[in-house]
């Protein structure tokens, strides 16, 4: 029950998250990811978790650029802008200038992808690589990661499970 307690916003990023990848394209759907990527960042940032903080921004802003039907030429300049970003902010940090960061890199494309595309192959490979890269962060003591790799493994595995059966 404490670690319900301790939790709570980034189980409700995982839950949303999670039930929307099964949902038809549409303002449920919208509704589901935009709640939960603010539950994440909002996680993320209370647990001074930098690159999962500046990843869920990522994605929130691609998914809110997608929502207003902006060009998919707009939104794939515009996420790869704000990853660049996002990634300059987080290096300056020297905790993140480590070899594994290169799965939270694979992962933030991925995802980045898959939300500019709504394309399940760029959920399965940036949860994949976010699983690898939360575990690995849990083991070295950032224990907001467990979330995020509990969240990438049922995310991968819904994309995977979704690229299988459609």
């Amino acid at each position: 029950m404490e670690v319900i307690k301790q939790n709570w916003i980034g189980l409700i990023g995982l839950i949303g998250l999670c039930a929307g990848i099964p949902m038809s394209p549409g303002i449920v759907q919208n509704i589901f990811n935009v709640v939960a990527l603010l539950a994440l960042v909002i996680y993320a940032w209370r647990g001074k978790n930098d690159f999962f903080f500046y990843l869920e921004l990522v994605v929130l802003f691609g998914t809110i650029l997608k929502i207003v039907n902006v060009s998919d030429v707009v939104v794939a300049i515009s996420l790869v802008v704000a990853s660049l970003l996002a990634l300059a902010k987080v290096f300056q940090n020297p905790i993140y200038r480590v070899w594994y960061t290169i799965f939270g890199l694979i992962g933030l494309a991925g995802l980045v992808y898959g939300y500019s595309t709504l394309s399940n192959v760029g959920y399965a490979i940036g949860g994949i690589a976010s699983v690898i890269y939360s575990f690995i962060g849990y083991s070295k003591g950032v224990k907001s990661a467990f979330i995020f790799g509990v969240l990438n493994i049922i995310y991968s595995a819904l994309a995977i499970f979704m690229l299988i059966n459609h």
